[in-house]
């Protein structure tokens, strides 16, 4: 991976523990073929875990027991750093299958307005989820001065509204 050059574009991989990942891996490695680009992956945090842990009815059941326990904060935490392992693990044979360096981010969708340290020029592209389109966290996105690519699991949606 390049760092700081004027001439190298910056593809950023917005990904979380739903969607596609080989979908936005594969438009990701469509769009460095034959530039000098370096990728970042952000993991987007979903924040939905930590709220429904605050909800004191709040219960998880066992996909295999069919039984409840409370979802505490503590659970929450464990599922999102057990995502977060999952998702890197996944990117990092990825990266490693197709020789490129993997620089890997987290984000919290209550820290939106991070997404903006990422981006140095209109030139560089961000790639999501079409998902991302219904979440608080779009908002943020749209206000950034990159390409967006807004990757569905059958197809590419472009918005002329990013750009």
């Amino acid at each position: 991976m390049t760092k700081g050059t004027s001439n190298t574009r910056r593809v950023m991989l917005a990904v979380t523990e739903a969607g596609s990942l080989q979908a936005l891996w594969q438009a990701a490695m469509e769009h460095m073929t034959g530039e000098r680009a370096e990728l970042i992956t952000v993991f987007v945090r979903d924040d939905r875990w930590r709220r429904a842990a605050s909800l004191p009815f709040t219960e998880e059941v066992s996909r295999a027991s069919g039984g409840s326990m409370n979802f505490t904060a503590k659970r929450a935490e464990e599922v999102d750093r057990d995502a977060v392992m999952r998702t890197q693990g996944r990117l990092q044979k990825l990266a490693t299958d197709s020789q490129i360096q993997l620089a890997f981010e987290i984000l919290a969708e209550h820290e939106a307005t991070r997404i903006h340290e990422f981006v140095r020029s209109e030139s560089d592209l961000l790639i999501a989820p079409s998902f991302f389109k219904g979440r608080p966290f779009y908002s943020e996105l749209a206000r950034l001065k990159c390409r967006i690519l807004l990757i569905d699991a059958n197809n590419v949606i472009i918005d002329p509204e990013d750009y």
